[in-house]
């Protein structure tokens, strides 16, 4: 027994001898020098009312990381149609530059011309809207209940079919909101306590199902009929306030739809690259496997310059 653990102490001596020998201090003169870079992202609908474009900067993976990584304010930032040319200016309350589209508006099948500079980086990009709407065919709304040792939900379920777009080489991309009405507390005592009726936008999140989730494409599909994955909108749920001595009030929501957009996005393929190279990356858990890569088309620089138009199917709850 006591020469089992001898060579059970001596394999572990050596694996930590074994793995410092594998960390090497390199001198940073001997590291890439590599720059900061404009981080831009934008996305174009004829169907938004502004004209959004957030400018940040990267983080260098080796050097000095001080004053990087944050908010641009200072860059020039305009658009183009290749005729006429806009600036979008600093907005300090969204932190971003936002312009609206009555002074520049988007338009279906135009392509689009960006370029940002913030006096020593210039970086550009162009995009092409889509020129055909895609509006849900079918849709179903349903309820879903879910109990766990947690909290009991409730959820408004919401599933949607369309007609793909012949011949055309088609990017999709399936959203849905909910307005909401319900009650909410009010009050800070016994004495003024009430209850509030409110309305709200939520927003449905999808299941995750193999081969179908809220971006799809056409690929061997060619003028199929296309499934959503299921949405789910949980609904509030009651609450209890206890103000002490005995005195405790339940709320109960009672939440009324008011009405739920559904909405299929024909977007183009910058659009559908970029999203879905941030979901390979976000949901690749496994350490051993390498790193994706996430898509670009912004030139000299980082991130998504892309377009996307919406047809919208409202439905109004009675």
């Amino acid at each position: 027994m006591m020469r089992f653990a001898y060579i059970i102490v001596m394999v572990f001596t050596l694996t930590l001898f074994a793995c410092e020998s594998l960390i090497t201090d390199i001198p940073a003169s001997r590291l890439p020098q590599v720059d900061s870079k404009l981080v831009v992202q934008s996305f174009i609908s004829p169907q938004a009312t502004r004209i959004n474009v957030v400018v940040t900067e990267s983080v260098p993976v080796f050097g000095e990381t001080t004053g990087k990584g944050g908010v641009v304010r200072n860059a020039i930032v305009k658009i183009s149609d290749g005729m006429n040319e806009a600036i979008v200016p600093w907005d300090t309350a969204s932190r971003l530059y936002s312009l609206d589209q009555t002074g520049f508006p988007i338009a279906a099948s135009k392509t689009y011309y960006l370029n940002v500079t913030d006096g020593r980086r210039t970086v550009t990009a162009s995009c092409m809207v889509p020129g055909k709407l895609v509006i849900a065919k079918t849709f179903v709304i349903d309820t879903s209940f879910s109990n766990n040792s947690f909290r009991n939900d409730t959820a408004i379920t919401v599933k949607m079919t369309w007609d793909d777009i012949a011949v055309d080489t088609n990017f999709y991309r399936v959203r849905a909101s909910m307005d909401l009405e319900y009650s909410i507390p009010e009050g800070s005592s016994v004495q003024n306590f009430k209850e509030r009726r409110i309305r709200e936008r939520f927003n449905f999140n999808w299941d995750e199902t193999i081969g179908r989730n809220d971006f799809q494409s056409d690929g061997n599909l060619d003028g199929a009929l296309f499934t959503s994955p299921i949405g789910r909108s949980n609904l509030p749920q009651a609450v209890t306030y206890d103000y002490g001595s005995g005195n405790k009030f339940t709320v109960f929501p009672k939440s009324k739809i008011v009405s739920i957009t559904m909405e299929v996005y024909n977007t183009d393929e910058n659009y559908f690259r970029y999203h879905r190279s941030l979901e390979t990356r976000g949901n690749s858990d496994n350490p051993f496997i390498e790193p994706s890569l996430i898509f670009t088309n912004i030139k000299n620089g980082l991130g998504c310059f892309a377009a996307y138009n919406s047809g919208q199917l409202i439905y109004q709850a009675r």
